[in-house]
Protein backbone atom coordinates (compact mmCIF):
# COMPACT_ATOMS: atom_id res chain seq x y z
CA UNK A 1 0.00 0.00 0.00
CA UNK A 2 1.45 3.34 -1.04
CA UNK A 3 1.28 6.07 1.59
CA UNK A 4 1.32 9.82 1.21
CA UNK A 5 2.77 11.99 3.91
CA UNK A 6 0.21 14.03 5.80
CA UNK A 7 0.82 16.28 8.75
CA UNK A 8 -1.53 17.11 11.56
CA UNK A 9 -1.33 18.82 14.92
CA UNK A 10 -1.81 16.64 18.01
CA UNK A 11 -1.57 17.75 21.64
CA UNK A 12 1.57 16.71 23.48
CA UNK A 13 -0.35 14.54 25.99
CA UNK A 14 -2.05 12.72 23.13
CA UNK A 15 1.30 12.14 21.41
CA UNK A 16 2.66 10.57 24.59
CA UNK A 17 -0.44 8.39 24.91
CA UNK A 18 -0.02 7.33 21.28
CA UNK A 19 3.63 6.44 21.91
CA UNK A 20 2.82 4.36 25.00
CA UNK A 21 -0.11 2.64 23.29
CA UNK A 22 1.86 1.89 20.13
CA UNK A 23 4.74 0.42 22.13
CA UNK A 24 2.31 -1.72 24.12
CA UNK A 25 0.87 -3.10 20.85
CA UNK A 26 4.28 -3.55 19.23
CA UNK A 27 3.48 -1.01 16.51
CA UNK A 28 4.93 2.30 15.44
CA UNK A 29 3.05 5.48 16.27
CA UNK A 30 2.22 5.91 12.58
CA UNK A 31 0.82 2.38 12.34
CA UNK A 32 -1.35 2.95 15.41
CA UNK A 33 -2.66 6.22 13.99
CA UNK A 34 -3.46 4.56 10.65
CA UNK A 35 -5.34 1.75 12.42
CA UNK A 36 -7.27 4.16 14.65
CA UNK A 37 -8.27 6.28 11.66
CA UNK A 38 -9.41 3.17 9.76
CA UNK A 39 -11.55 2.06 12.72
CA UNK A 40 -13.00 5.55 13.16
CA UNK A 41 -13.80 5.92 9.47
CA UNK A 42 -15.39 2.49 9.37
CA UNK A 43 -17.69 3.49 12.24
CA UNK A 44 -18.67 6.75 10.53
CA UNK A 45 -18.60 6.02 6.79
CA UNK A 46 -19.87 2.44 6.78
CA UNK A 47 -22.63 3.15 9.25
CA UNK A 48 -25.70 1.37 8.02
CA UNK A 49 -28.64 0.18 10.03
CA UNK A 50 -26.53 -0.63 13.06
CA UNK A 51 -25.34 1.44 16.00
CA UNK A 52 -21.72 0.75 16.95
CA UNK A 53 -21.06 -0.06 20.59
CA UNK A 54 -17.50 -0.30 21.86
CA UNK A 55 -16.75 -2.04 25.14
CA UNK A 56 -13.45 -1.84 26.94
CA UNK A 57 -13.25 -5.00 29.03
CA UNK A 58 -11.16 -4.69 32.19
CA UNK A 59 -8.01 -6.80 31.98
CA UNK A 60 -8.59 -8.16 35.49
CA UNK A 61 -11.54 -10.16 34.09
CA UNK A 62 -9.29 -12.21 31.81
CA UNK A 63 -9.53 -15.94 32.59
CA UNK A 64 -12.50 -15.31 34.92
CA UNK A 65 -15.49 -16.38 32.83
CA UNK A 66 -18.10 -16.05 35.58
CA UNK A 67 -17.01 -12.53 36.55
CA UNK A 68 -16.76 -11.56 32.87
CA UNK A 69 -20.30 -12.83 32.24
CA UNK A 70 -21.58 -10.77 35.18
CA UNK A 71 -19.74 -7.67 33.93
CA UNK A 72 -21.09 -8.18 30.39
CA UNK A 73 -24.61 -8.73 31.75
CA UNK A 74 -24.44 -5.40 33.59
CA UNK A 75 -23.15 -3.62 30.48
CA UNK A 76 -25.71 -5.23 28.19
CA UNK A 77 -28.50 -4.33 30.61
CA UNK A 78 -27.29 -0.71 30.57
CA UNK A 79 -27.15 -0.71 26.76
CA UNK A 80 -30.67 -2.12 26.50
CA UNK A 81 -31.85 0.56 28.92
CA UNK A 82 -30.19 3.31 26.92
CA UNK A 83 -31.65 2.18 23.59
CA UNK A 84 -35.09 1.67 25.12
CA UNK A 85 -35.42 5.24 26.36
CA UNK A 86 -38.05 7.38 24.73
Amino acid sequence: MKSNIMSTSIAYDTQKLLDVSAKKMGWTRSELIRRLIAIGLDLVVNNGEEIPVILKIPVNLKNKPNELRQWLYQKSDAIVGKFSEK
